[in-house]
């Protein structure tokens, strides 16, 4: 993955992706960039759910499109991603996570290398270990090629 050194246009958020008892993760906003978009998302955990985050979370890695391994007894949010005919897992950069004795709330980007050429991305996220049942939700953006041009250099 590389994200641009610049400012994307926000084209989208914040929207509630899914919630079960306990459990909750939102998409704050999407920038758009001409070779891609930006997703940070916000997952929070209480109670027992948040030890159950705090106990399962663990390292992922595997290249966009395939299905990504876990370490065993190690798990973590999935989000699925599809735009036109293109389908699949996308996995975090960077981010945090914070943890107490009855909260759990971790924060990372997602970056898809791609502008839905039709206005629409549909994520699908769960996280069935700690409770996050598998939640679809789409999102549309009217002018996204156009907002994408509107991006602002940092280098």
């Amino acid at each position: 993955m590389t994200r641009p050194e610049a400012l994307g246009a926000v084209v989208h958020g914040p929207v509630l992706l899914g919630r079960s008892p306990g459990v909750a993760v939102g998409l704050r906003c999407v920038f758009a960039h001409p070779g891609g978009l930006d997703l940070p998302l916000v997952l929070v955990a209480v109670n027992v759910h948040a030890d159950a985050a705090r106990r399962q979370a663990g390292p992922r890695a595997a290249p966009m499109g395939t299905a990504a391994p876990t370490s065993e007894g190690w798990s973590g949010l999935r989000v699925w991603a599809e735009a036109g005919d293109r389908t699949g897992e996308v996995l975090p950069y960077g981010g945090g996570e914070s943890a107490s004795d009855d909260r759990y709330t971790q924060e990372a980007g997602y970056w898809i290398d791609l502008l839905p050429a039709d206005g629409t991305l549909r994520l699908v996220v769960s996280w069935p270990q700690v409770g996050l049942a598998e939640h679809s939700t789409l999102l549309r953006f009217p002018n996204l090629a156009e907002a994408a041009l509107a991006t602002i250099s940092l280098a």
